[in-house]
């Protein structure tokens, strides 16, 4: 399931610029986009709730890097970019793979926030590569069942 920080309750609204105190976020499945509020108090019980909710794959415009390290080793996240994006176009993009996948080594460049280097192993280049073309494949799949394509 990919869960995606939004501004409004609307079917394709806008992507939040917040994680942990976004008002909603739209869970996206085979079956189709659900709009939850965010009952949420911080970043952490965020995570928390999204992880009862079974979401492997984040995508979002921010998240603070403890946030970050909670969520590396069991949801994937994809940086939305910092530009104004409607979910319909933001997983356009995310299928075609012009999303990028935050690990340790890149996560800075996109948030501005150093990590502290921690017993978390990187990701070399290749293998991000690999990983990347491995999780366009997935999302194709992924989003034909949705669309019916």
């Amino acid at each position: 399931m990919i869960a995606i920080p939004v501004k409004t309750n609307k079917l394709n609204s806008a992507i939040s610029t917040l994680f942990g105190k976004a008002k909603y976020f739209a869970l996206i499945n085979n079956k189709g986009i659900e709009i939850i509020k965010n009952e949420q108090k911080n970043g952490q019980a965020v995570i928390d709730w999204l992880k009862s909710k079974n979401v492997d794959t984040l995508i979002t415009s921010y998240l603070g890097k403890k946030e970050f390290l909670k969520l590396m080793n069991n949801i994937r996240v994809y940086f939305a970019g910092d530009k104004t994006i409607e979910i319909d176009n933001l997983l356009l993009k995310y299928s075609e793979g012009d999303l990028h996948i935050l690990n340790q080594r890149n996560y800075s460049n996109f948030f501005k926030e150093e990590l502290e280097n921690n017993d978390c192993s990187e990701t070399n280049e290749n293998t991000e590569h690999l990983e990347n073309k491995l999780q366009s494949t997935n999302r194709m799949i992924e989003l034909s069942d949705f669309y019916k394509i």
